[in-house]
């Protein structure tokens, strides 16, 4: 019975130790300000390809805080006013984000640990051709 228990004890430590680190992704979206980092597609459409290459220049430098109880504030020093809106987790992975005066947007999370969030969003353009923009923001 000794033996059992000795060999019990340290299982369960590690599996409170492991449930302790474990945190949720709300929580893990709201502990601090996140710095833009990427903007990418897959597209091979010009047009696509220059409206991105146009967004990732105005979010140089932006930042974004995802506030508890689902606003969020993405602020950028090319942007003349910040931009806020509502967000929220559908799952563990969809983040969907509706600014001011918007539509909201409804995103797949790719990544979403304490320093790195990247989500995608698939498109279709006029060639009914879809595609996907991924935005990648990085917190230290």
């Amino acid at each position: 019975m000794r033996n059992i228990l000795s060999g019990l004890i340290p299982v369960l430590v590690g599996m409170m130790l492991l449930t302790a680190c474990e945190t949720d992704n709300a929580t893990l979206l709201t502990d601090g300000v996140w710095t833009f980092q990427d903007l990418t597609t897959d597209s091979e459409d010009n047009s696509v390809i220059s409206l991105v290459s146009l967004a990732k220049a105005l979010l140089t430098d932006a930042s974004m805080e995802f506030q508890e109880g689902g606003t969020y504030i993405l602020t950028s020093p090319l942007l003349e006013n910040p931009t806020t809106g509502e967000w929220q987790l559908i799952g563990e992975d969809q983040l969907v984000l509706d600014p001011e005066d918007e539509g909201a947007s409804t995103s797949n999370i790719e990544t979403l640990t304490k320093d790195k969030l990247s989500y995608s969003e698939t498109f279709v353009d006029g060639q009914m051709n879809s595609y996907t923009i991924t935005t990648t923001w990085t917190r230290n």
